[in-house]
């Protein structure tokens, strides 16, 4: 396992604590002040085989007391895996060169949140998702000889793939209307055979804070 799957793996669970005991006590109804809407600005870190950014929002509707309708939408700078980069590697190697891999992903998807009874301050909860990624490749070489390559959809193009997210995290409220967001979020963009010949999905996870507004 990597150190970046370890960390992942030690926030969610950071940010979950408490959630089985928090589920065996009786629900509590939201304050009067809690809006059934609310909208939120999430910056996250990515992890995995390459580390970058990303940046998006979410707009909420609260549809029961536990139960949250969700719209998140955002961009991840670099999600490029070791597959598209092995697949770069043998094009470089028949340069005599090397090659420089990289995937951004627009994504957005519609899901739910799953409230927890709050603990103190602190709101915890589940979520998952789904919707879909539009993936931009864009691969460069470096060779001694000047030479052209053309390469295909695998290496450069943009496809919309199906995309999962599942993951949970924690919200502290303050200011009466606004609220803190931490969470993890581990999202599956599955693969598009019929687009790119032997495609490979891609794993991708965020830790992220974001700020909102009730309303």
């Amino acid at each position: 396992m990597t150190r970046s799957a370890r960390l992942a793996m030690t926030v969610a669970a950071a940010l979950t604590l408490g959630t089985s005991a928090a589920q065996a006590q009786s629900p509590t109804p939201a304050p009067a002040t809690d809006g059934r809407y609310s909208a939120e600005f999430t910056a996250a870190a990515t992890l995995g085989h390459t580390s970058a950014s990303s940046f998006g929002g979410e707009l909420d509707y609260r549809v029961k007391e536990q139960w949250v309708g969700t719209f998140e939408f955002g961009r991840m700078r670099n999600i490029a895996n070791g597959d598209l980069q092995s697949r770069a590697n043998v094009i470089a190697n028949a340069l005599q060169g090397s090659a420089n891999a990289t995937q951004k992903a627009t994504y957005y998807d519609f899901g739910v949140r799953y409230r927890l009874a709050p603990r103190g301050m602190w709101h915890p909860y589940l979520a998952a998702g789904i919707g879909a990624a539009t993936v931009t490749t864009n691969t460069s070489f470096q060779a001694g000889n000047e030479v052209t390559v053309s390469p295909g959809a695998d290496l450069q193009g943009t496809v919309t793939k199906p995309l999962m997210v599942i993951g949970g995290g924690v919200t502290v409220p303050f200011l009466s209307r606004y609220f803190a967001d931490g969470s993890y979020r581990y999202g599956r963009i599955f693969s598009r055979s019929g687009a790119i010949e032997n495609d490979k999905g891609i794993n991708t996870q965020r830790v992220q804070i974001g700020v909102g507004i009730r309303f």
